[in-house]
């Protein structure tokens, strides 16, 4: 961290002292992957600047690895040439994730530079959704058929000028181009070179349906420790591979979707996005929020003559709304991650609603005891009042983790993405049922 840290501090150092031979030797020591965070992480003018020293080789590399908002920024400053230069030898599967984002007159010429049998690859990969299993597809493969000794399949190999990138399978393939089973690339160099291919061939090697979920991807990759996996379609024919390289970028995305989700936000954005720009995306979120407050405002109100004869109930309010939204988010939370990690299903869903209710309860009746005495002895009230407090944080705390549970299941049910949604619903439903117990149940004891 304190690494790339100085990078960007000596990288901006030296595009406002306009050192152009320190900034061309910082960029062909870092990696893609680098130059495009550090691109990400300076302003635009900046990044200009820099882009304009990239090396052309490097310019498809780094396009590919930034984010979506940035990326479109470059590819508007790009001239066509430059656009075709930079994409010609990219990974089919990495040029189908930008090709979107390029002109319509460019992406004609981008697809025509490319050989026959790669158009009909990429028509290939972009048939299919991002999120799923054929879009991460890399079709540059290595296919054999069956019946050919190890011997044989070598001499193959030796023909290729290189092998595509992280080849360690040969897939095996009938005549129809259906998948039957895999050889791994190591065992060519173990085993009598005589032998035929069906005798180390790996039919366990399961390929992956191409209209499986990207998740669902990264999880069976997990489970299984995979460093490649066949793709095929619903018949069978085998579309290309997924290589970990792949899954990783997937659960990194994954990860970063949820915490931006869950303030309104897209991880595509570019951070220095110019000012109007950042403030028209955030204002629906705002817009929302500001709804749901006028709701709790609204519970609230409903108890005016309350808080008007007992004043100290204002000043409690908040513990009681505070304490169940910390519990409901931190069930939230672990559910929303298990859904997407498929720990969480429809099936154990009850016997975690279960747990988690326990959970509250024990937590519920502990906290409640300590926040009733602290409100009589911090706040000289009456005891009726500290165990109003009490009784209404526990009934809070409890419904809290039976929301917690529930809204994400039926946000998904419907359609909405539980990362995106639940943190807002979670905070009106505690704060209207923590406003409403407690104010009602002072109201029922007190008045």
């Amino acid at each position: 961290m304190q690494h790339s840290e100085k990078k960007l501090t000596d990288l901006i150092k030296d595009i406002e002292k306009d050192r152009i031979a320190s900034i061309k030797n910082t960029l062909s020591s870092l990696s893609p992957y680098e130059i495009a965070r550090l691109l990400e992480s300076i302003e635009p003018r900046n990044r200009e600047i820099l882009w304009e020293m990239m090396d052309q080789e490097d310019e498809g590399e780094v396009l590919k690895e930034l984010i979506e908002d940035v990326r479109q920024n470059l590819i508007d400053q790009m001239d066509t040439q430059e656009l075709i230069a930079a994409t010609q030898d990219m990974e089919l599967d990495d040029l189908a994730d930008i090709i979107n984002d390029l002109p319509n007159q460019i992406t004609d010429q981008v697809i025509k530079a490319l050989d026959k049998q790669d158009q009909i690859r990429l028509e290939s990969v972009m048939s299919y959704e991002d999120d799923s299993a054929g879009g991460l597809t890399n079709p540059k493969i290595v296919t054999i058929r069956r019946g050919i000794s190890i011997n044989g399949l070598i001499r193959y190999l030796r023909t290729f000028e290189k092998l595509p990138i992280n080849t360690n399978l040969i897939y095996v393939i009938n005549r129809h181009n259906q998948y039957l089973g895999s050889v791994k690339l190591v065992d060519l160099f173990t085993e009598n070179i005589e032998m035929p291919i069906e005798e180390i061939m790996d039919e366990s090697v399961k390929a992956i349906d191409a209209n499986a979920k990207a998740n669902d991807v990264a999880i069976e990759f997990q489970n299984l420790d995979l460093i490649s996996a066949p793709v095929v379609d619903s018949n069978n024919q085998l579309l290309g591979e997924i290589t970990v390289d792949d899954v990783v970028d997937v659960i990194q995305d994954q990860a970063n979707s949820e915490i931006f989700n869950m303030a309104g936000l897209d991880d595509e954005d570019d951070i220095f996005a110019p000012v109007l720009l950042s403030s028209k995306r955030r204002a629906v979120w705002l817009g929302a929020n500001m709804i749901t407050a006028f709701i709790v405002a609204t519970a609230v109100s409903l108890f005016q003559e309350t808080l008007d004869q007992i004043v100290i109930l204002a000043v409690l309010m908040p513990i009681v709304a505070s304490m169940g939204g910390v519990a409901g988010n931190q069930t939230l939370i672990l559910v929303i991650r298990g859904i997407a990690m498929g720990k969480i299903q429809s099936s154990n869903a009850m016997n975690l609603l279960s747990r988690e209710f326990l959970v509250a309860l024990v937590n519920g009746v502990f906290w409640s005891i300590i926040v009733s005495c602290l409100a009589v002895l911090l706040f000289k009230t009456s005891w009726d009042i500290g165990l109003i407090v009490g009784a209404s944080m526990l009934l809070n705390m409890l419904a809290s983790s039976i929301a917690g549970v529930s809204i994400p299941f039926l946000l998904r049910r419907i359609g909405i993405d539980p990362a995106l949604a639940s943190g807002v619903l979670m905070v009106t439903l505690t704060d209207v049922l923590g406003f409403i117990t407690f104010l009602g149940l002072a109201t029922a004891l007190l008045l």
